[in-house]
């Protein structure tokens, strides 16, 4: 990597196999990372400890401090973590956070969307990456893209054909849109493989 384009650090708050998998694909495509998790989240800690970055297990009750960081971000990624990040660390990132959710935002916000879609006969959900706030669920969405709901399809079924595989992409994607063109003005050049593949 050249030495004029400076490495976009990213923090990823994840859990279970979105947040490994993300985990994995930010490390392939030559973030720097570290995690941030909760206690128990085998995958997620095998994978970081694998990949060689820093990781905290932390209860979700406990609070989150810029010492559990080892530098400052430029971005904070939440991935299928449910901890509210408060502002103060939104703040130390400096280009923020975003967030995935699994609905087509504003509609089924909340733990229970993916299920609340299906209770209500939706046809048609999708996934929202968006800007992480104070509010849950309610930032300004950056992208989104729906997928069809299936006949008879569990929110297990959903989520593992397509809710799933969908955040991860739309994820990458704002990820390398912040990193090409941040509110700082850093310049960063991923491996452009590991990107292409998730396009």
């Amino acid at each position: 990597m050249s030495s004029d384009f400076a490495i976009y650090k990213v923090a990823l708050i994840g859990c279970s196999w979105l947040g490994a998998v993300v985990l994995e694909r930010l490390v392939a495509a030559g973030f720097q990372v570290c995690v941030i998790t909760e206690p128990g989240e085998r995958r997620v800690i095998a994978a970081a400890e694998m990949a060689g970055v820093h990781v905290v297990a932390k209860a979700r009750s406990a609070k989150l401090a810029a010492g559990d960081f080892p530098w400052s971000p430029d971005l904070i990624v939440s991935a299928h973590s449910f901890r509210i990040i408060p502002d103060e660390i939104l703040r130390f990132a400096k280009d923020g956070g975003i967030g995935y959710h699994p609905s087509l935002l504003p509609a089924y916000k909340g733990r229970n969307s993916v299920q609340d879609c299906l209770d209500a006969h939706e046809q048609v959900t999708g996934g929202t990456v968006y800007r992480l706030t104070d509010e849950i669920d309610g930032g300004g969405i950056l992208l989104q893209e729906a997928v069809a709901i299936r006949e008879g399809e569990t929110a297990l079924d959903l989520w593992i054909r397509a809710l799933a595989p969908l955040g991860v992409r739309l994820l990458m994607r704002a990820v390398a849109e912040s990193a090409f063109d941040p509110p700082n003005g850093k310049n960063f050049r991923p491996k452009p493989r590991a990107l292409q593949s998730e396009s």
